[in-house]
């Protein structure tokens, strides 16, 4: 028997993580999912059960940002799948309120790391599991700041920019052997988090989780194998 269809998805067990892994399984992809807390690996196991019972879900905990971890990860995940097609990238967070003149070196450093050196590492490590499956899809969550500035957002702005170059060049660079490579640019997506952050705005308008990940499915299937080097704007009505 064939093995499943495989995604690996990093942040997964996030707000929109959990969205897209569950979004993902419904469709009938094997899924692995990296964490770094383990009651949230936990949480999201226990949602989807029946998945894991089937081994069809698996959590890897690891540093996203550590080039060597990263590789362990996606080799167990290809190991235990027999391949990965697809890659999810929403690992990813936002750190600022700072204007450039007075930013700490750590929040760049946070923002580089997190938002962009993250995904290349999960670029480097998947691509040649995608080469190989024929129809490789490399996914990634940017963000609307990414291409709208605002005060005090520079080293997120820059980080998110600099995922967005990223994400060009590797359509670029992996055409040739079926594989896409795409963005997504959500405004606020709607999470208990940015509600607390923001008690005052208009929930209604936000990005719904379920929507992001609805957008990400559609890049991963084979209706999307015409769509590369995309830079997707998804806002809602905001």
């Amino acid at each position: 028997m064939a093995e499943p269809d495989a995604a690996f998805v990093t942040g997964g067990t996030g707000s929109l993580g959990r969205a897209v892994v569950r979004r993902f399984l419904d469709d009938g992809h094997a899924v692995a999912v990296t964490y770094r807390s383990p009651g949230e690996w936990d949480e999201l196991r226990l949602a989807c059960a029946r998945y894991a019972e089937e081994g069809r879900l698996i959590g890897i905990a690891t540093d996203v940002t550590d080039h060597d971890k990263m590789g362990a990860a996606v080799a167990l995940a290809a190991s235990a799948f027999g391949g990965i097609r697809v890659l999810a990238h929403v690992a990813g967070g936002y750190a600022g309120g700072e204007a450039v003149e007075k930013v700490e070196a750590k929040t760049v450093r946070l923002m580089l790391d997190l938002n962009l050196t993250s995904a290349f590492w999960a670029a480097k490590h998947v691509i040649p599991h995608a080469k190989a499956s024929g129809r490789g899809r490399l996914l990634f969550i940017s963000s609307r700041g990414a291409v709208e500035a605002h005060a005090g957002a520079a080293a997120y702005a820059a980080s998110k920019a600099g995922l967005n170059a990223l994400v060009l060049t590797l359509a670029k660079e992996v055409g040739a052997f079926g594989i896409t490579a795409n963005a997504v640019m959500p405004s606020v997506i709607d999470t208990p988090q940015n509600r607390a952050a923001m008690p005052g705005a208009k929930f209604d308008t936000w990005v719904r989780p379920e929507q992001g990940a609805e957008l990400l499915a559609f890049l991963a299937s084979d209706r999307a194998a015409a769509t590369s080097g995309a830079l997707i704007p998804i806002h809602g009505r905001a």
